[in-house]
């Protein structure tokens, strides 16, 4: 747990360019490629070439996350990523004083000098573990700007009209920030908070307090409904695992095309296999809530350990509340065999979070299997 901490903690700074005044994605972006290949199963050994698949996924989350300065060059960080204790090159044999002597790195010079990178062997072991990489993930939001240009654009791309989201901008960056000063609630932009349960924390506490305006004269209403719009904007902002899962199966020549539609709505917790779970639980599946529009259809085995048949299986799928939903996503929580939660030490104060140590949910025989799967993944992580 000790290494993990130490890399959660270095992830958070890998020394981002910051020559123009804000954070440059290129690192984190990166990053995220690299950990996406090793969870793939695309890079199995600690090796980490230069070449078109790193590119095309380092692209895929620069175009996520870049600002109208930033350009797609992938050799920048993958040259200077050296600065962090955890990323090294093999230098190739007799070039070590050519490589030496880069001052800009271009591809060719990387080709020309460098074999391949690699990780501590020690945060390469993390990475193949999915709570650990979610963890790893989760820091390595603190690398880029500000979410507020990046919420903006999302909310505007999930139909939300352009006043609604100025109004929730004002709201978050602005008016919540001053009136919750007396409250001791914040001091800054909200934007500023890049964890979902530091968010979903928050969500709660204001949710409890019984004055319908306890931040003068901004409504309860008002700051939960913007705050839970930022909790989904960070619920996806680095789930570009769907996404690339998503173009497996429409570049899968073996995948019928009449049944990938059906397979991307699975994975995106939508379509038939939602309605399966809706039909099963008839609401949440442990604290039985019954608005189905607030509730997520979630997978028990990862999706990416799946065979297509177990991606649609309604029973490897629990119907759940959000803050619910990313736990157990995560591996923070699980369930035994009989239904009971098992909660990590690692979730923090999960009461805040509506979470408690009497839930349970109904499993089935069928579910067994998936959730042995899952509780397996919870403990080795203990």
């Amino acid at each position: 747990m000790y290494r993990l901490n130490s890399y959660i903690e270095q992830f958070k700074d890998v020394r981002p360019n910051q020559s123009h005044g804000s954070k440059s994605p290129h690192k984190a972006s990166l990053l995220f490629a690299v950990m996406d290949l090793i969870q793939d199963g695309i890079i199995v050994q600690n090796q980490i070439f230069f070449d078109d698949g790193l590119k095309d996924r380092f692209a895929w989350y620069f175009n996520r996350f870049k600002k109208k300065r930033d350009q797609l060059d992938a050799t920048k960080p993958f040259f200077y990523l050296r600065t962090s204790d955890f990323w090294h090159h093999q230098i190739r044999p007799n070039a070590a004083e050519q490589y030496r002597k880069i001052k800009t790195p271009s591809e060719k010079s990387i080709l020309e000098t460098i074999e391949f990178a690699y990780l501590d062997q020690a945060l390469f072991d993390l990475i193949q573990n999915p709570k650990h990489a979610d963890q790893l993930r989760a820091a390595l939001v603190a690398n880029l700007d500000s979410n507020q240009e990046g919420f903006k654009d999302w909310a505007k791309a999930i139909g939300q009209g352009e006043a609604q989201v100025s109004q929730f901008i004002e709201v978050l960056s602005n008016e919540f920030p001053k009136t919750s000063a007396s409250h001791g609630a914040l001091n800054s932009s909200i934007f500023e908070i890049k964890d979902y349960f530091e968010i979903s924390k928050l969500i709660t506490t204001i949710s409890e307090m019984k004055e319908p305006a306890p931040f003068g004269y901004l409504k309860k209403d008002q700051v939960v409904s913007a705050l839970s719009l930022y909790r989904a904007y960070l619920d996806q902002l680095t789930d570009a695992s769907a996404q690339s899962d998503i173009d497996t199966i429409v570049n899968d020549p073996t995948i019928p095309e009449t049944s990938k539609p059906t397979l991307i709505h699975a994975r995106r917790g939508q379509g038939k296999f939602r309605e399966r779970l809706i039909k099963q639980w008839n609401g949440c599946a442990v604290t039985g809530y019954g608005n189905i529009s607030m509730l997520m259809a979630s997978h028990i085995k990862p999706w990416a350990t799946c065979d297509n048949s177990e991606r649609l299986d309604p029973y490897n799928g629990l119907l759940l509340s959000p803050n619910l939903d990313k736990a157990f996503d995560l591996h923070f929580i699980s369930f035994t065999d009989k239904g009971r939660i098992l909660i990590s030490e690692q979730l923090g104060d999960f009461k805040k979070l509506g979470i408690h140590t009497d839930m349970e949910v109904k499993l089935s025989k069928q579910h067994q299997k998936f959730m042995d799967e899952h509780r397996d993944v919870f403990h080795s992580t203990l």
